[in-house]
């Protein structure tokens, strides 16, 4: 590994331990001061009201399914999540048919060639002109979302355990 990507692994772990260490719910201050009645409603006051703005932990990559479904049994063809370059060429089909005023046939190609339901299949993509057609609040808020996500690495559990386990004192060897 190069001396950058090291400075670069380095600081985006500083990042992530200091994200969490800001964060009440995730560093476990939450969880420490529930018996302190106190403590407890002084740390709820404190925890940021909207969710959005906390940071949030990486979603692990999902582990496909398959299904026993067929395709066969559904007569009628399934609507597309996302437009592709097909798509692009039947819509210039029913614009065709619109211009010429067979506005039925324009319905049956439709029906036989349904629309995608988004340009994207991604929920978590905004168009570059909303976004700037938002506040310079709510731009610097999804700015700083892309930033908050913490990388989670699930193989350094065991050594974090390892480091927690209580040492073996002399007196308890002695003892047995």
């Amino acid at each position: 590994m190069s001396i950058a990507a090291n400075e670069n692994h380095g600081s985006l772990e500083a990042n992530n331990e200091l994200l969490l260490a800001n964060d009440y719910e995730l560093n476990g201050t939450v969880n420490r001061a529930a018996n302190e009645g106190a403590k407890f409603a002084l740390i709820m006051a404190m925890l940021e009201q909207d969710c959005s703005h906390r940071p949030q932990l990486e979603k692990p990559p999902e582990i496909t399914q398959t299904s026993n479904f067929s395709g066969d049994n559904n007569f009628y063809p399934s609507q597309p999540l996302s437009a592709n370059d097909n798509y692009w060429q039947t819509c210039q089909q029913t614009q065709r048919y619109i211009q010429h005023g067979h506005l039925k046939s324009a319905q049956l190609w439709l029906t036989m060639h349904p629309e995608p339901l988004s340009q994207h299949n991604n929920a978590d993509i905004i168009d570059v002109e909303v976004i700037a057609n938002c506040s310079s609040n709510t731009q610097a808020r999804l700015q700083q979302k892309q930033q908050q996500l913490v990388k989670v690495d699930e193989t350094q559990l065991y050594d974090i355990l390892q480091q927690l386990e209580p040492k073996t004192s002399p007196d308890l060897e002695q003892a047995s």
